[in-house]
């Protein structure tokens, strides 16, 4: 039950196994050494801030810090929530970052964890397989089974073009899915077909129960793009 912890934008990285208690502060003694560095002159992130735990199911954050209001927890798909002082905090996903200090000059904590395969499992062939390699253009248009949810290579380079900001750890400020335009940049497609490719996508997350109203026609929005960050879609296909 690895967990991956890396700094941002510092390229400190580092694995803990459960057994451990992953301490994350300022002091020369924690684990995960972050904030340490003065803004404005003040210390902005406690001397031990946080903890990260193994509790037999998942890992688990606890703000052990007596200052309240400099830590703030996110994972893809949900808000960025305060953690208070003595409240722990046990993510759903399987990728959650920490940002610690003044939300206006924060320190992230990047976090990965290989002990469960998050809401992406349900998405996954009932069979075990992978998406196959996309064939030509018209390859969305293969969405005769809601059963199978897991993209072609073509439609997850479609929805990444669209909505990749919405897996990004830390949080990006602003989250929006790209315009048509932008998105067919990106793809090295037309517009147009940006648009046709979007909408056959839209057809098929629209037959998944509880699936966002707005997945229709040629719709963009911020929920599809939780949505699609909370089921795992979005994810990176290999965890670093």
């Amino acid at each position: 039950m690895t967990l991956r912890v890396r700094l941002h934008p510092a390229s400190w990285a580092a694995e803990f196994a459960s057994d451990r208690v992953v301490r994350v502060g300022r002091g020369r003694a924690n684990e995960v050494r972050v904030g340490h560095e003065r803004v404005h002159g003040r210390w902005t992130v406690s001397r031990n801030h946080a903890e990260l735990s193994w509790d037999g199911t998942r890992w688990s954050v606890l703000n052990v810090s007596d200052k309240p209001g400099l830590l703030r927890v996110y994972e893809p798909g949900y808000e960025e929530v305060p953690l208070e002082p003595g409240r722990p905090w046990v993510p759903v996903r399987h990728r959650w970052a920490l940002s610690l200090g003044r939300p206006e000059q924060p320190f992230h904590v990047v976090c990965v964890t290989d002990d469960h395969a998050g809401p992406a499992g349900l998405l996954v062939d009932p069979n075990g397989g992978r998406a196959e390699q996309a064939a030509d253009d018209d390859s969305t248009a293969a969405l005769e089974d809601v059963a199978e949810l897991t993209p072609t290579q073509l439609e997850r380079e479609v929805l990444l073009a669209y909505y990749s900001a919405f897996a990004l750890l830390p949080r990006p400020a602003i989250l929006e899915p790209r315009s048509h335009e932008d998105a067919a940049r990106r793809l090295g497609r037309t517009k147009d077909s940006a648009r046709k490719a979007i909408e056959r996508i839209n057809d098929k997350i629209s037959r998944w129960p509880d699936a966002p109203q707005a997945a229709s026609g040629r719709n963009l929005s911020a929920e599809i793009g939780r949505w699609l960050a909370r089921t795992g879609l979005l994810d990176p296909q290999e965890r670093t």
